[in-house]
């Protein structure tokens, strides 16, 4: 639905905001919500297309936390 080379991010608009990352394939746009989750399973989720050709998602995942993957 978008391609890797397009993905643009964005941290968030402040405190308690989620970061995105926003993907785009001609008219079409993927953003996908980044939520932190620190416990297992991972949650990704399909929240809908609003407005037409605007999909959006919601990954809650541990390497969606700002300090990403790492098992410190």
């Amino acid at each position: 639905m978008g391609l890797h080379e397009t993905a643009r991010w964005n941290p968030g608009a402040g405190l308690g905001s989620n970061p995105t990352v926003t993907y785009t394939a001609g008219e079409k746009t993927v953003i996908v919500t980044l939520e932190c989750k620190r416990s297992d399973p991972d949650e990704f989720e399909a929240l809908g297309e609003e407005p037409i050709n605007t999909y959006k998602f919601r990954l809650a995942a541990k390497c969606s936390c700002w300090d990403g993957c790492s098992s410190k």
